[in-house]
């Protein structure tokens, strides 16, 4: 049996949560995006890592030694899971994001995932065929040895806002985007909870396998 598509994430207290959903509905008007989010399934996240792996062992250890080694290092600095704003980005083809910033401990968490796991990442040979359009020449290299896109240098700490495959729409959305009052972006939020969850259609947060609470 292949092993299902797995990603590690961090998602952000509720408050947020709810404010990023509702950003969503609001654009539904103007460009419908997917996948639909929500506060029980598909839920805003941002992934450290994505992909199939080897050894589910070693990933469930991972996590767990993530958190642990947060807790350890970040004890006296909880601030550096917060951020004060999130900007939307627009990402090829057809994806647009909620970047956090600053967003320093993303980078420390996917590194830390990286690492303790790329030994394990497979890509099924029925994926080596994915239409890769958009991505960058390293981005394309990173999906066919580990079969994620965002790796190392690459990595793109983010929230999915949604993606749409009408160019039209996605149009009448970059002058929404332009259009929208500062404050409605200005979304600040806390990371609360790291997790392994199952990956849905357009890599959403279908399922949590492992829930940790970031206790700091």
């Amino acid at each position: 049996m292949n092993p299902i598509k797995l990603g590690i994430a961090m998602i952000p207290n509720h408050a947020t949560i709810q404010e990023i959903v509702r950003l969503q509905q609001q654009l539904a008007a103007v460009c419908p995006l997917q996948p639909i989010l929500g506060k029980d399934t598909n839920l805003p996240h941002m992934t450290l890592l994505q992909g199939r792996f080897s050894d589910l062992a070693k990933v469930y250890q991972s996590i767990h030694d993530l958190r642990n080694y947060w807790e350890h290092k970040y004890l006296q600095q909880p601030e550096v899971f917060s951020f004060d704003w999130l900007k939307c980005v627009y990402k090829p083809p057809g994806w647009y994001f909620l970047q956090p910033h600053p967003y320093t401990i993303g980078d420390v968490g996917h590194q830390f995932c990286f690492h303790a796991l790329k030994d394990t990442m497979i890509l099924l040979e029925s994926e080596c065929q994915k239409d890769m359009f958009g991505y960058t020449p390293s981005e394309a290299l990173n999906y066919q040895k580990y079969g994620y896109r965002y790796i190392g240098q690459d990595f793109y700490p983010h929230f999915t806002l949604g993606q749409t495959g009408d160019r039209l729409t996605s149009i009448a959305l970059d002058t929404w985007m332009q259009l929208v009052p500062t404050q409605q972006l200005n979304i600040s939020g806390r990371f609360v909870r790291l997790t392994l969850y199952r990956v849905g259609s357009y890599g959403s947060h279908r399922e949590s396998l492992i829930d940790l609470k970031i206790d700091i």
